[in-house]
Parts: C-alpha cells; structure tokens; sequence
C-alpha cells in the first residue's frame, strides 16, 4: 500500500500521480514497467516516487486493487441478489465486456499475461482484502475463481473473441455447476 505521504498529498496531485502510475501498468506489463517511466510522466525527482511507494511491486499491486476490486465486487453483489447459476450467467456478460471493451482492459490484458509465481506469492504477502479473506476459506468461491481466472487467461493468450470466451465459459462453468461426474459416465 502506498506510503502515508502518498494520501497526505493534495487531491489533485495524489489523482496525478495514481494516474501516471496507472497508465505506466496499462501500457507495459509489470516486467517491462519502470519507475523512470512514472517519474518522467510527473516530471518529479526518482526519490519523490520513494516517498508515495516502497517500490514498483507497491505501487502495481495499489493500482491493482483500486482498478480490479469493483469486477469482484460486482460478482459477490450479483451472488448475494441471485441464485449461483443466475449469479454466474449475468457475471459472464459483464466480464467479457469489460476484459474486452472496458477502459481497464489492457491493465487486465497484462496483469493476466504477466502474472506469476512471484507475483503471486507478493501478492498474497501484502495485498490480502477483505474480499480475499472472506473468499480464501470458502472452497466454491475459490474453484470459480481459478476456472473464471483461467478462461481470462486464455481469452487473452489465445485471443479469443467474445463468442469463443462465452463458449468456454458456460461449458467450464456447466461442469464447475453439475460436477464431473454428472458429465461423464464412470464405469467400475
């Protein structure tokens, strides 16, 4: 989380700077994004970064969740007002417009492109919510949370359009929904 000189700054300058950080993450992956790159778009010295982050991993992982908490809010909203099922259906739409045609679709673009083992596991070290928390012991939420995570994945390493995303998406869910074994026929 950012550094309390970061939410000390004046609004407008505080907007400055999250905006240039958010910019750098949706045109660079987080491997490629550099810190000479914010500082350059905010014309500030390299240390004045060093006071609002500890370092590049803060700052994305900030961004992150102020860009990615309102997506999975929308998902526990829906799940709260409908059954799973009707929860799932309407979420799909809303999802694929957004990883697709959302002004956050390239920050989604690379953070799924980009993401990894280390990634992952700072992640987990820094940035647990309490959305996260309230998720992490509940075993449906975290199997739907792979499955949907991994038809983002290839959605956008596969390239896949809108229909193919869909395609995948009801068929993988129909199986999450009724179970392996409702779908095939185990002969002992």
């Amino acid at each position: 989380m950012p550094k309390e000189t970061y939410f000390s700054l004046p609004e407008e300058k505080r907007m400055r700077v999250y905006q240039a950080c958010k910019l750098e993450f949706e045109t660079h992956s987080f491997h490629d994004a550099k810190i000479m790159h914010i500082v350059k778009a905010l014309d500030i010295p390299r240390g004045s970064f060093y006071q609002y982050f500890e370092d590049l991993t803060d700052c994305y992982f900030y961004v992150l969740s102020q860009e990615t908490t309102e997506i999975h809010e929308i998902f526990m909203n829906l799940i709260r007002q409908y059954s799973l099922e009707e929860s799932l259906e309407r979420y799909k739409f809303l999802l694929v417009d957004e990883l697709l045609h959302g002004e956050r679709a390239s920050l989604y673009r690379y953070r799924f492109l980009d993401w990894n083992y280390e990634l992952d596991q700072a992640w987990s070290e820094r940035m647990i919510s309490s959305i996260e928390k309230e998720q992490k012991d509940n075993a449906a939420i975290q199997v739907l949370k792979a499955v949907v995570h991994d038809l983002i994945y290839r959605l956008f390493s596969k390239n896949w359009d809108k229909k193919s995303f869909i395609d995948h998406y009801d068929s993988e869910i129909s199986v999450v929904l009724n179970g392996i074994n409702a779908l095939t026929k185990v002969e002992k």
